[in-house]
């Protein structure tokens, strides 16, 4: 079911299944800032990462003396989430623990998404109980597509995405001030870490989006010093931003120029390395919720 936010200067759209944020648009202009989740590129728009980020290594991964089966981030995104209560301008979905879930991640979890508009910004707000009686390991992640370029009353954001600009900030979000950072190396086609990292320009505090920039699967920038990152038309406008004090940002969007859309992802997680063999609790960013525990993180959108 489709639920629709509200206030004076913007509109919001979230989708039950997967608790995702499908649409985000200007009340006064009409312009849309989401990807349009055209399936020929990417049929999703802002999928929820949990209880894993990206690919493990064999589809799989041990805890205690089980080896467990699990797909690409993990379950979360494909699975119905129930509003626990709404106003106008805010909602909370949860999604709890299954047998069909306790089958691929052994531990009783509830999982609370809200999300809330304030002035011109959506705040995303993750809550993970551990509702176990053991400590509790887990990924969590944002995936929002913005569109890029826009579409229609912001022509001037470019023709497409290669005349965009990612511009980056620090963590007290000011522009970014160094000249490049280091992006840890993703297969292809195997979405594992390599174990390798290559420099990215950065002038000015912006990324040229090029042609191949995403040939090698995402920019993963691991404890860059960026506390946030914006996408700028053409003239290196910036038009919408997503904010999160997370220790990984993932950069991804199809090799396909023609794909119309950029991901800014906050990490509170990895996908494997190639070749891991360590147990759950040992994989590199991973996050703990001790028994009866709440874990909180989320990040915030704000638009131009």
């Amino acid at each position: 079911m489709r639920y629709v936010l509200e206030n004076e200067q913007i509109r919001a759209e979230i989708e039950s299944f997967g608790g995702e944020l499908k649409s985000l648009t200007d009340k006064a202009s009409g312009q849309e800032y989401m990807w349009e989740a055209d399936p020929a590129f990417w049929g999703k728009t802002s999928p929820v990462l949990f209880p894993f980020i990206g690919k493990l290594e064999g589809g799989a991964y041990r805890y205690g003396e089980k080896k467990y089966t699990i797909e690409k981030h993990g379950f979360a995104r494909d699975m119905e989430f129930f509003p626990l209560d709404r106003e106008e301008d805010r909602i909370t979905f949860y999604l709890e623990s299954s047998g069909e879930t306790l089958r691929k991640y052994p531990f009783p979890f509830r999982l609370e998404l809200g999300y809330k508009l304030e002035g011109r910004s959506l705040r995303e707000s993750w809550r993970i109980l551990n509702r176990g009686t053991e400590a509790m390991y887990f990924s969590m992640g944002g995936h929002p597509a913005f569109a890029c370029p826009l579409k229609g009353g912001r022509a001037e954001a470019g023709r497409s995405r290669t005349d965009c600009f990612l511009k980056l900030y620090g963590r007290n979000l000011q522009p970014f001030s160094g000249k490049e950072v280091q992006s840890s190396e993703i297969m292809v086609p195997e979405g594992l870490l390599a174990g390798t990292a290559f420099p990215v320009e950065v002038k000015d505090s912006l990324i040229r989006v090029t042609e191949h920039i995403f040939d090698k699967d995402a920019l993963c920038l691991e404890e860059q010093g960026v506390g946030a990152i914006g996408l700028c038309d053409a003239g290196g406008r910036e038009y919408v931003r997503l904010e999160a004090d997370c220790p990984v940002w993932g950069i991804w969007s199809v090799p396909d120029n023609k794909g119309a859309y950029i991901c800014l992802e906050p990490w509170w997680g990895i996908c494997d390395s190639n070749g891991y063999a360590g147990p759950l609790e040992e994989r590199p960013y991973t996050n703990t919720a001790e028994a009866g525990e709440t874990w909180k993180q989320g990040f915030v959108i704000r638009m131009s």
